[in-house]
C-alpha cells in the first residue's frame, strides 16, 4: 500500500460502512474516480465468510502489537497544536472455537492515563466509529475508523510462536480532524498523524483472562 492511502483509510471504511448509492457518490467526492464502487471495496477487504474467518492455527492464541503513533493535536478547542507521541496496542485472542475478542489500548502523551476499548466479533460499529477484521491465509487485517482517524493494522503469523506486525494511519480529509481519545474520553483534534514501527508477540491463551 503506498504512502498516499495512509490518508483515506478513514474514507474506505466510511464508504464501507454505508448504502452502496451513498459509497459511490462518498468515492467520487473523494476520489473523483467515476468506476469505482463500495461492491469492489467489500470484495477487497473481505465480504465472504471464508475470508472473516480466522485460521485454525490462531485457535487459543493471543497476538499484540503495539506502537507509537505520531500526532500534531491538542484537547477540541484547548490551547495550541503540539506534537505528540502516543503509545497504542492492539490485543486480539482467537477462542478455541475461532471467535475474536480485541483491544485497543492507547496511552496519553505524559503516561498519566491509559484507556481500553474492546469488541467481540469480526466487526462492529458504534458512537465512536466502525471496524471490521477479515484474514488471508495467516494474517489478519483489522481495519477501523474513529471519527477522522482511520487505521489498518496487519498482522502475520507464522502458525508457531511469532508474528509480525505493519500499522498504517491516516487522517480523513483536509484540515483538522477530531477523535475520541481511549485514556480520557476527550475530544481531540489533530493535523497530521502517522504510525512508527510496530511490534508483535504471540501469547498461548486467553490473555484478557489474567
Amino acid at each position: 500500500m503506498q504512502l498516499k492511502d495512509a490518508a483515506v483509510i478513514a474514507d474506505l471504511v466510511r464508504c464501507y460502512n454505508h448504502a452502496v448509492g451513498q459509497c459511490q457518490n462518498c468515492f467520487r467526492d473523494r476520489f473523483e474516480m467515476k468506476t469505482l464502487t463500495c461492491v469492489l471495496l467489500g470484495s477487497l477487504i473481505g465480504s465472504t465468510s471464508a475470508a472473516l474467518a480466522a485460521p485454525q492455527s490462531m485457535y487459543g492464541k493471543t497476538l499484540r502489537v503495539t506502537w507509537q503513533e505520531s500526532r500534531n493535536q491538542r484537547v477540541q478547542g484547548e490551547g495550541e497544536f503540539k506534537n505528540v507521541s502516543i503509545p497504542l496496542s492492539y490485543t486480539v485472542y482467537v477462542s478455541s472455537k475461532g471467535q475474536l475478542f480485541k483491544r485497543l489500548t492507547s496511552t496519553t502523551a505524559s503516561g498519566r492515563q491509559t484507556g481500553s476499548k474492546d469488541r467481540v466479533g469480526t466487526s462492529g460499529s458504534d458512537s465512536q466509529g466502525a471496524g471490521i477484521v477479515s484474514f488471508q491465509g495467516n494474517t489478519l487485517i483489522a481495519t477501523s475508523n474513529n471519527g477522522g482517524l482511520g487505521r489498518r493494522i496487519r498482522i502475520t503469523f507464522d502458525g508457531g510462536s511469532s508474528c509480525s506486525a505493519e500499522v498504517l494511519t491516516g487522517k480523513s480529509g483536509a484540515g483538522t480532524a477530531t477523535v475520541r481519545s481511549n485514556a480520557t474520553g476527550k475530544m481531540l483534534e489533530f493535523n497530521s498523524v502517522s504510525a512508527g514501527a510496530a511490534s508483535c508477540s504471540v501469547q498461548e491463551g486467553n490473555a484478557f483472562a489474567n
